[in-house]
């Protein structure tokens, strides 16, 4: 059986071949929401598929986005990853994804592999302090630089997405006083990036403004050489804290993960060391991942609208130029209550 052809879609959605082009590269402004609707249908039916090879002979650009992410074992960056993937294919463009643990020199060394694939547009998500390294990529190709809050000297073909990382540990910090926490812990692996710094910033002004004694644990990752930001070791990392977090000089009563990993691995510490979350102990993480509610108990967490973030990135590369409605890229973070936050023991 033949494969179908535009020209099926257009004869089976009675349209005509300019416009069942113009849906499939999302210039859709000037067409009627019936028509777009008996496109869609047509190539459900069908189940047709566009030619990405003789799209790119036809147009010069690649159907192809790279992704790169500190390590897909965080399990941020594989969520990131699908949707990152589920917004790329609204364009009918395809997904290539590598861990590149923050290293610059791997990032060109992709992003070199990428190009030459005829990539249209790379995401990164290394947030790293020093972003020289992306400003040269850029002169190749639109770049957007993930988890960055955009400041005055970024280059030009560099776009940033980001949740505010510092409104994010904020939320965590005024969540807990509310519930009358008075000292609270903030555990991170050690804070090069700007993401974490941004994070560790929210903390110590949401603790200075509630007047509460804030306490800061930095989990040593010097254990992996070819990983000292601690990214495939986030869980060990907060679970080897748990013990530091009791024995503080604070007395801390609830503990912030930088993020999700990090919180969960420090519940499995308490959770050896005798401790019971929350009633011993309240605990919040960051991002929402999908584990949090596999947590015992269920973990409060400061959610990232990561769908809406990655419909962002991937606009920002398919149409570099176009006006967004979001502020500079920049998303609010949400507060999601469950089970593992309490009210500490008298």
């Amino acid at each position: 059986m033949n494969e179908p052809r535009i020209q099926d879609v257009a004869r089976l959605a009675g349209v005509s071949t300019t416009s069942v082009s113009n849906f499939l590269n999302n210039r859709m402004e000037q067409m009627r929401p019936d028509t777009r609707l008996k496109i869609g249908q047509a190539i459900a039916q069908l189940g047709y598929r566009p030619n990405s090879a003789a799209r790119q002979l036809k147009t010069g650009v690649s159907a192809m986005v790279g992704l790169l992410v500190p390590s897909l074992a965080n399990q941020f960056f594989g969520a990131l990853a699908c949707a990152i993937e589920t917004a790329a294919a609204r364009h009918g463009c395809q997904v290539m994804t590598f861990s590149t643990f923050r290293d610059p020199d791997r990032e060109r060394f992709v992003t070199a592999d990428l190009l030459a694939y005829g990539a249209q547009g790379i995401v990164t998500g290394s947030a790293l302090n020093d972003t020289d390294h992306l400003a040269t990529i850029a002169t190749r190709c639109p770049v957007v630089a993930f988890d960055i809050r955009r400041s005055g000297d970024n280059h030009d073909r560099i776009t940033t997405v980001s949740v505010d990382n510092v409104a994010a540990t904020a939320l965590a910090v005024e969540h807990l006083a509310s519930l009358g926490h008075r000292s609270i812990a903030l555990v991170t692996p050690p804070p090069y990036t700007l993401n974490r710094q941004d994070r560790l910033k929210g903390f110590q002004q949401a603790v200075a403004r509630a007047g509460l004694t804030g306490e800061l644990i930095i989990a040593d990752a010097n254990e992996a050489p070819r990983d000292p930001h601690g990214d495939t070791q986030l869980f060990e990392l907060g679970r080897s804290a748990a013990p530091r977090l009791l024995a503080a000089a604070s007395r801390p009563t609830a503990a912030i993960g930088i993020n999700d990993m990090m919180a969960i691995g420090i519940g499995v510490g308490l959770r050896q060391l005798g401790k019971q979350v929350p009633r011993d102990f309240s605990l919040i993480g960051i991002d929402d991942i999908f584990f949090a509610v596999a947590h015992d108990p269920p973990l409060t967490t400061v959610r990232q609208p990561i769908q809406a973030m990655a419909d962002a990135a991937v606009q920002r590369i398919v149409a570099p130029g176009a006006a967004t409605a979001d502020d500079g890229g920049l998303f609010a973070p949400e507060l999601v209550v469950r089970a593992s936050t309490a009210a500490p023991r008298t």
